[in-house]
Parts: C-alpha cells; structure tokens; sequence
C-alpha cells in the first residue's frame, strides 16, 4: 500500500532539482500544500490556505493520520 504522505510523481519541481517536491490539493475550502523539505519524497510541512487568504501550518501527522511506520515522519 502507497504511503499518503508520499509526494506523487505529478507534484511540483520547486526548488528546481529535479525532484517533485510540492503537492497541491483542496480540502472542504482549503487549499492544502504538502511540502518536501528534505528530499525523501515524503511531506514535512503542510500548510492550509483558508479562504480569506490566512495560511496555516498543519502537523503533518493531522494530515496523514493513517501512517505505519513513525520511523518515515
């Protein structure tokens, strides 16, 4: 089973390296930006874009709640 907190292969390249490292996504009516910071392919930072423009930080665990190994975050 795909680990959810895996970066898909169709996020954004942001830092230009050739790694997909930014995911996009909407949640209700959110906008939810999954971020690899440390190239691992798995998301470090989550921040919520709520629709009066205020952005959150979210735990990455709140987000993926459905994780298996704590040895991946």
């Amino acid at each position: 089973m795909d680990d959810p907190r895996r970066v898909p292969d169709d996020a954004f390249d942001t830092d230009g390296d050739g790694t997909p490292d930014t995911a996009v996504t909407v949640d209700g009516i959110d906008l939810v930006v999954a971020i690899d910071l440390d190239g691992d392919r798995f998301a470090d930072q989550v921040l919520r874009i709520g629709p009066d423009a205020t952005v959150r930080e979210q735990a990455v665990d709140a987000w993926f709640p459905d994780h298996d190994d704590p040895g991946d975050q």
